[in-house]
């Protein structure tokens, strides 16, 4: 398509997305000089993407050439060791970042890596503080995420640059000979709009976990998931980036978190999660998870939070061409209803953050409203519920024996775990998985630079955050953030350090 452009706005740096890796952009590209444009998404106060409803903890190396090691262990050869070796070196670079900008962080006084390869020992935790004090507690799971978002935010604020909320980008403009990118075209107040980037573009508009069609077609189609994070990541920078020639990576590296309960999540369009089933804190009480045919099929206590190793849940059997584990349901007792809610405000994620819906203590209300199904028996229950009333009735009473020997030789639950299900009336609530975030997006080096098919950068792109991220295999927690941190600010100073393109390239465009 070729034609003159007119563009309605300009600007030096135009930085699509305001999370974390966007706030960090527009601050260190102002910083260089440039004028900056946020475009945003989301109505004010619901910006800040996945990063304003995380956990807000930074995983940092110590040490550069125990990170390089580590690095490599985890990434499974998905990203190149010039890349591994470059990134080590920015992620001890994010503590100096925010303490530059006066935020106040501080270690947490947690243990090494989580998987034992070398290097593992060579990270620190840190998270935003109060009075040398770190406000993340992630053991249970009390996020500081939103806390660092309003952090960022004011430093954005104080600096007077531009951000244009409910203002999403559509597709970017490039110049079909040079491949330049020369600005974004989005719409704003029911307009479509143009805007000029002198220097250059950032993306940092986060994955795609909103996006149906993208997620069956990289990942399991005909399973239904909830996102944990911002509704409003749905893929767009990935297709922005593609029309512009990019090429892909990690799309099929997502994060899962502990499992959400379905009618409400579906109600609220994001999880609202209960962190009874597969959290990083065991859960003591009267209760089991079965499938459909009213079998167990996992040990309820294994946490699922960044699991990648194969999922029970989305075991796939070819013969009978089905997922068994799926639709899948808690099941609990009366002793366990009144052990408290299902549903806690944990501070973490985009149900909480938002308080979209505060759930009752002893789990009534959501009895009244049919998201919990009561029943007098095991039989009654699975009959309510649509399952095999006869192996539900099994299933029970076999746990319950697993109780009283304090072993569960057929999926391992630890035995402290464990409390018979024997006082009536019973309970039974739908789950769904809980997806916190994807990985894939734009290939980008360590520069921040988008690339294309052959791998050589799209000149005047950059991107950041999740959106492209590196981790394309194990995810190291507390990576993206401080990825989003180190990658954004590489991104903002590199843009703005471009020479602004040559009125030239007007003559001849793609849009």
């Amino acid at each position: 398509m070729r034609l003159q452009f007119q563009w309605d706005y300009e600007s030096d740096v135009v930085v699509v997305g305001f999370g974390y890796a966007g706030a960090l952009s527009a601050i260190a590209a102002h910083d260089a000089g440039a004028d900056v444009l946020v475009l945003e998404k989301a109505p004010e106060n619901f910006a800040g993407g996945n990063s304003r409803v995380s956990g807000g903890g930074m995983r940092v190396p110590i040490n550069i050439h125990d990170a390089i090691k580590y690095y490599k262990a985890v990434c499974f050869g998905t990203v190149p060791d010039e890349d591994i070796v470059a990134m080590a070196d920015a992620m001890t670079k994010v503590p100096e970042i925010l303490r530059g900008l006066g935020i106040e962080i501080a270690e947490l006084g947690l243990p090494r890596m989580r998987h034992p390869v070398a290097g593992g020992e060579s990270f620190r935790l840190y998270s935003i503080a109060k009075n040398g004090k770190p406000l993340f507690e992630p053991i249970a799971a009390v996020g500081s995420g939103d806390l660092l978002y309003g952090a960022l935010k004011q430093r954005v604020i104080d600096r007077g640059i531009k951000v244009w909320y409910e203002t999403p980008a559509k597709k970017l403009v490039q110049n079909p000979l040079t491949k330049e990118i020369l600005g974004v075209v989005a719409e704003r107040k029911d307009k479509t709009i143009g805007v000029k980037a002198r220097k250059a573009v950032v993306l940092a508009c986060g994955g795609y976990e909103n996006n149906y069609e993208m997620w069956i077609n990289f990942n399991f189609p005909g399973i239904k998931v909830y996102p944990w994070g911002s509704p409003y990541n749905t893929g767009d920078g990935i297709k922005m980036a593609l029309d512009v020639g990019a090429t892909l990576w990690h799309m099929i590296s997502i994060e899962w978190d502990c499992p959400c309960i379905k009618i409400p999540s579906e109600i609220y369009g994001c999880a609202v999660q209960t962190r009874v089933v597969g959290a990083m804190r065991p859960k003591v009480g009267s209760y089991i998870v079965v499938n459909k045919h009213g079998k167990r099929f996992m040990n309820e206590c294994k946490s699922l939070v960044h699991r990648k190793e194969p999922l029970e849940l989305t075991h796939f059997d070819q013969e009978r061409l089905e997922y068994p584990n799926i639709p899948f349901y808690l099941i609990f007792d009366e002793a366990f209803r009144l052990q408290g809610p299902l549903v806690k405000n944990t501070r973490i994620g985009w149900h909480n953050i938002f308080s979209l819906y505060e759930w009752s203590y002893d789990n009534s209300a959501e009895i009244d409203k049919g998201w919990i199904v009561k029943a007098d028996t095991p039989r009654e229950l699975a009959k309510k519920l649509n399952i095999n009333p006869e192996e539900l009735e099994k299933t029970i009473i076999s746990y319950n024996k697993n109780c009283e020997a304090k072993m569960d030789p057929d999926f391992h639950r630890p035995a402290e775990t464990m409390i018979p299900l024997n006082s009536p009336p019973f309970y039974g609530v739908e789950l769904a998985l809980t997806i916190t975030n994807t990985q894939g997006g734009p290939k980008r080096n360590a520069k921040a630079q988008v690339l294309d098919t052959e791998n050589k950068p799209i000149p005047r792109l950059y991107a950041a955050g999740e959106l492209g991220s590196f981790w394309g295999f194990v995810y190291p927690g507390g990576s993206n953030i401080a990825e989003a941190i180190a990658l954004g600010y590489i991104a903002g100073k590199n843009a703005a350090t471009e020479r602004p393109w040559n009125k030239a390239s007007m003559h001849s465009m793609k849009g």
